[in-house]
């Protein structure tokens, strides 16, 4: 059995002895404290269930924080959605065996609860203890890459931090390259490499480009991979875009798409969508009707006219929706036109405030409940805008593949308010292309936590 496999199995046993150990202290807790939740179901008819339903969803859906790439919200994701479909498992398992007895649901609610955060320390522990073997070169994968490409550069790159364990023990290409890194440490020529891993059955992977004409040799390379127990992987050539890309495969031919979009998978964008919703709803039924009648009634005081100011701006795929604010200004004839500026005149005192503190912004939570918006993504912006600057910036219209949020990436990193300079859109829209590529749930709490400090502390471009 390889070190992965031991890893795994040494994962299962951890999570099954936590499972019985918080089950067994939630059992006994429950029997003094609401004994009714577990009346006659005994410890081990619930333990049993409960290993069994576990078992289940951990050979359908393992564990990924012993994956040398995974990241901190791909271990947060995987453990809910263990623990939901744990719940539904243990659930079906009660109400079959046993039909005449109302299933403990107050109890295993409680308990899945409070294993799931247990499962999440002991996950992000494993991340942190197996980081710290392989950065003391231990759990280490041998590899070898063949080739001087840009892309065997950017895995000999990645490859050399020590976090991800990878040993490299050789580098081999023929011409030289143009990479002085790859030149200075080049074991041999491809012709070479047969009778080095001859000499070097540690090596495990091999990462490897030959230029078509040396197609042959690539075949031979996999064969005797396949034959020697070492798997082979083959780089092509795909650094087109220089930059971040995915590949898709469309029928069994790859296709290489021309950014990584998270928020194209169906699972992502279903989560988001389901915490805009809830979030949203919560803050609609809740706080939002007090601020409301507040914001109301100072509105009619100061200035005379509407409660909410409603401009049409670039959603979605470039479609167009009805952005909702308080007015915060005095009605004029420039609003579709002219963007606010630090001592506009068409500002009145409690709109200024309520500008300087995001007040202005919550009746998008109402764009957020219907769909037009999101509570994070690039700000959406007037139309005359958007005509504007897709002419005169690069990429411009890119930020328009997410959803528009009521903050965003750009405005936590000091990109937010009025932009009299182009340079400052372009940054803006940096950045907003930098959620698009790199979007996680993680990243939108993040944000959405940095928004909430900022208006506390106050800022200088919110006016």
């Amino acid at each position: 059995m390889g070190k992965d496999k031991f890893l795994y199995l040494g994962i299962l046993i951890t999570d099954l002895c936590l499972l019985v150990a918080s089950a067994t202290v939630s059992y006994y807790i429950c029997q003094h404290t609401s004994p009714n939740a577990i009346i006659g179901i005994t410890l081990k008819s619930i333990l049993t269930i409960l290993i069994f339903s576990f078992l289940v969803i951990f050979s359908i859906y393992p564990p990924v924080a012993q994956e040398r790439f995974s990241k901190t919200e791909d271990i947060v994701k995987r453990v809910l959605f263990t623990s939901v479909l744990f719940l539904l498992v243990a659930s079906l398992g009660f109400t079959f065996i046993f039909p005449n007895i109302e299933y403990p649901r107050s109890f295993l609610f409680t308990y899945i609860a409070t294993f799931a955060i247990l499962l999440l320390i002991e996950r992000l522990c494993i991340k942190n203890y197996l980081i710290s073997l392989r950065s003391n070169n231990r759990n280490k994968k041998h590899i070898v890459l063949v080739g001087n490409t840009a892309s065997i550069y950017n895995l000999y790159k990645l490859f050399q931090n020590p976090i991800f364990g990878y040993n490299i023990q050789g580098i081999f290409f023929n011409e030289t390259s143009m990479y002085e890194e790859l030149n200075a440490n080049r074991t041999g020529a491809t012709t070479d490499l047969y009778s080095w891993l001859k000499k070097h059955p540690e090596t495990n992977e091999i990462y490897a480009f030959l230029p078509k004409k040396e197609q042959d040799q690539i075949n031979m390379l996999s064969k005797f991979c396949d034959n020697n127990l070492i798997r082979f992987y083959y780089v092509p050539a795909i650094d087109v875009f220089q930059r971040n890309m995915t590949v898709r495969f469309i029928n069994n031919i790859p296709v290489i798409a021309r950014r990584e979009e998270p928020l194209a998978n169906p699972y992502n964008k279903f989560a988001k969508r389901a915490f805009d919703i809830i979030v949203s709803s919560l803050f609609l039924i809740t706080i939002y009707p007090f601020v409301f009648v507040f914001v109301a009634i100072m509105i009619k005081i100061k200035s005379p006219g509407p409660i909410y100011f409603k401009q049409k701006r670039t959603g979605l795929d470039g479609k167009i929706f009805n952005c909702i604010k308080f007015r915060s200004m005095k009605v004029n004839d420039d609003s579709d036109k002219v963007q606010a500026t630090k001592d506009d005149p068409r500002k009145y005192p409690f709109g200024d405030f309520m500008r300087k503190t995001n007040i202005d912004e919550l009746p998008q939570f109402i764009n957020v409940w219907k769909g037009d918006m999101s509570l994070v993504g690039p700000r959406p912006h007037m139309l005359k805008h958007t005509e504007e600057y897709s002419r005169l910036i690069n990429r411009f219209m890119v930020r328009h593949l997410a959803k528009p949020g009521i903050t965003g990436l750009a405005q936590v990193s000091g990109f937010r308010g009025e932009t009299k300079y182009i340079d400052q859109m372009e940054g803006r829209v940096l950045k907003d292309i930098e959620y698009i590529e790199n979007w996680t749930f993680l990243l939108d709490l993040k944000i959405m936590v940095k928004t909430v400090t900022n208006m506390f502390a106050g800022e200088k471009n919110a006016y």
